[in-house]
Formats: structure tokens, C-alpha cells, sequence
């Protein structure tokens, strides 16, 4: 089977990844597998049925239009749109860097979706509050500018991740509704939790550099239906390695005939999560196995966006209908999307992205504000 364009991959993995944290503690856990289940099974029902309303409109026979009262709010300009974070945090380093950023957006009323993954060495970014980043890159800028000091190492300022966010829809000019955050840390864990990934590896990755433990040097071959575990322990080439982990950060070496990059291992993540995401899905649907894999995930995973069944339900449906086409999918990699800095960091051209963005983040209702 082919890996689907990574651009689908990304896209499927943010919105798909918010409902995978969006479940908090259910009073359906207490005793009575059947009640569990239809417990679930009706709320997700209701909530697919609930989260769109018909009505009749003279120019078109008919059209949905999402009903008011969700628990998911929509921006003002009637979209759904969160940021998907993904932090380098180790209990044993200090600071934090936020390596993965992608930002998703989806229509509730047709369920077209876009994405756009924003480079961890974008610097001058511009900031909600006027200004910009200047040296300081697009990683670093939550540490840095906004984390509270006081806080304890393994301490999460929710405060400062919402002002994060903001900058980030200024540097698109759009609104960023909600947050979800995953540490490194946790990958792995939230790799086991789903009983492995398959992926398609198109193009083996070679990289003799990077350090596994006490030994040196990793190897995937291009091997369809691929089985990756969280994080065991890898060999050099010839012994293949199996490590989600590995498989996502390495950033060196080759892949194919190219060289590995930051936007190589960039595409390998969409394509772990997309693929860990439609493997819950398919397997498990909207029954007792849904639920119980929500249990087991939630705690791995920081997100803004409201812990309820309800909720559950809405992204459910959202991501049910989701329509992604390869056009609505961009990483903002130089030389398009920005230029090379003097300091290595590279440089956003804000008209560039922003006339991209806004086409595919266009006004559903309300008003198409930019911050």
C-alpha cells in the first residue's frame, strides 16, 4: 500500500490527534461493559448528528451549517483551527523547545481541510502583540518569551502556550482556536499505548551518525506495511531498526539518494501519527475499543480543547468527512515560503505565506479577522 501524500498525512494527524486527547474521565467507566459502549456509541452518534444542522437555502437545495452550543468552539470566522505542538522536553536537560509546529483548519460545513507546517529555524517571527522575534527562533519563542520562570522543570504554562499560539496565527494572519501538545518524551509510550504503527517506508533512511543507547548508527529499509514499536533498541545496518522514536527524529544522513533533513524527518512524523491515527479509527471505530485507547492516551498529550465525550463526538464527525487535497497542504520551507538567514535561521516572506493561507483558510461565517 502507498503512504499517502504528506500532505494528507499532516493534516489527518492534527485534527485527528485532537480527538484522540479530547476525552477526559467518563462516568460511563463505572461498571457494565455495555453501558460503556453504549454509552459512547450514542454520544458520538448524537454529537455526528448534532454538530451540523440542515437547512433549506434558495440557491442550493440544501446546505449544512454547524448548530450552536458545541462544546468545541469555532473561531470568528467560523472555522475550526489548532495548533499541533510537539516539544523536545527531557526530564534530565533543561529548557524546551518546541521542534514540531504545524497548524490545522477545517470548514465544518463541507469539511475541507488545509494545513501548514511552520519550520522549527523560522526566525523573525511576528509577534500578536506588535514587534517580532528578531534572533530568536520560532522554537525557542514559548521558552523564552512567554514560559513562567517559577514554574517547575516538568511545568506546562498553558497561559504562555495561548500566547504562543497567537503569535503563530499573526505569522499566518489567521485565528488559532485551540492547542495540543506532545512531548518526545511521551512519543514513545503513546507509540505503545496503540499496540506499534505500520507505515510504508518509500525511501530507506540511513543515518550512521545517530546514537541509540550505547550503540551508533540506525537503518529502515523501504519496506511496505513497516511495524514500528515506541522506542527498542536498534543496531547499525544490517540489523533494522524499529524505533518510532529513531524513525521520527533522525535528521542526518540519507533517505533514498537524498540527504536527510529537518524536513525530511518533518514528513516522517506526519506519516507515524496519520498512520497511528487511522489505525484507531479503522480498528477500533466509534465502539468500547475507541474509548478505551482514548484512556489510554489522553494523559500522554496537553491540549486547551474541552475533555469531554461531547467534544469527542464533534471532532469525531469532523474528522469522519475530512477532505484534504494536496493543494491545501504546505510545509514553509525556503526558497518559496522563506530565505536564509546570516545566522543560519531562515527568514518568513509573510506576503507569500499569507496569500497562500488566505485561500485556504477562507471565512466560513462571522468575520475573516486577521490578529
Amino acid at each position: 500500500m502507498r503512504t499517502p501524500p504528506a500532505a494528507l498525512r499532516l493534516g489527518l494527524l492534527l485534527l485527528a490527534l485532537t480527538l484522540l486527547v479530547s476525552l477526559g474521565p467518563v462516568a460511563a467507566m463505572t461498571p457494565g461493559v455495555v453501558r460503556q459502549e453504549s454509552g459512547l456509541r450514542m454520544a458520538l452518534d448524537a454529537m455526528r448528528q448534532l454538530a451540523t444542522d440542515s437547512r433549506s437555502n434558495k440557491g442550493q437545495k440544501r446546505t449544512t451549517r454547524p448548530r450552536q452550543g458545541l462544546p468545541v468552539k469555532l473561531g470568528k470566522d467560523g472555522r475550526l483551527t489548532v495548533l499541533l505542538i510537539g516539544s523536545d522536553w527531557r526530564p534530565d536537560s533543561g529548557g524546551e523547545r518546541l521542534d514540531v509546529l504545524m497548524v490545522a483548519t477545517i470548514d465544518p460545513v463541507t469539511g475541507m481541510a488545509a494545513v501548514v507546517s511552520i519550520p522549527r529555524d523560522m526566525s523573525g517571527i511576528p509577534l500578536a502583540g506588535g514587534g517580532n522575534s528578531g534572533s530568536t527562533r520560532v522554537n525557542s519563542i514559548y521558552y523564552l518569551r512567554y514560559r513562567d520562570p517559577s514554574l517547575p522543570h516538568a511545568g506546562l504554562d498553558q497561559k504562555g502556550l495561548k500566547r504562543f499560539s497567537r503569535d503563530i496565527g499573526t505569522l499566518l494572519g489567521t485565528e488559532i482556536d485551540y492547542w495540543a501538545l506532545t512531548r518526545f518524551a511521551t512519543f514513545a509510550n503513546l507509540i505503545n499505548a496503540l499496540g506499534g504503527v505500520r507505515v510504508d517506508v518509500e525511501e530507506e533512511v540511513l543515518d550512521s551518525s545517530y546514537h541509540h543507547g550505547a550503540s551508533r548508527g540506525i537503518w529502515f529499509p523501504a519496506q511496505a506495511d513497516y511495524k514500528l514499536k515506541g522506542d527498542p533498541k536498534c543496531k547499525p545496518k544490517p540489523r533494522k531498526c524499529h524505533s518510532a522514536l529513531v524513525y521520527v527524529r533522525s535528521r542526518k544522513g540519507t533517505v533514498g539518494g537524498a540527504y536527510n533533513s529537518d524536513y525530511r524527518r518533518a514528513e516522517r512524523q506526519q506519516e507515524v501519527v496519520r498512520a497511528a491515527v487511522m489505525q484507531v479509527l479503522d480498528d477500533h471505530g466509534a465502539g468500547i475499543g475507541l474509548l478505551g485507547t482514548l484512556l489510554k492516551v489522553r494523559d500522554k498529550i496537553e491540549t486547551n480543547l474541552p475533555k469531554t465525550v461531547e467534544a469527542a463526538g464533534q471532532l469525531y464527525a469532523l474528522v469522519a468527512r475530512l477532505k484534504l487535497p494536496r493543494a491545501n497542504m504546505k510545509v514553509l520551507a525556503p526558497a518559496t515560503w522563506a530565505g536564509a538567514a546570516g545566522d543560519g535561521s531562515i527568514k518568513p516572506d509573510l506576503s507569500a505565506i499569507r496569500a497562500w493561507v488566505d485561500k485556504r483558510f477562507y471565512k466560513v461565517s462571522g468575520d475573516r479577522t486577521r490578529d
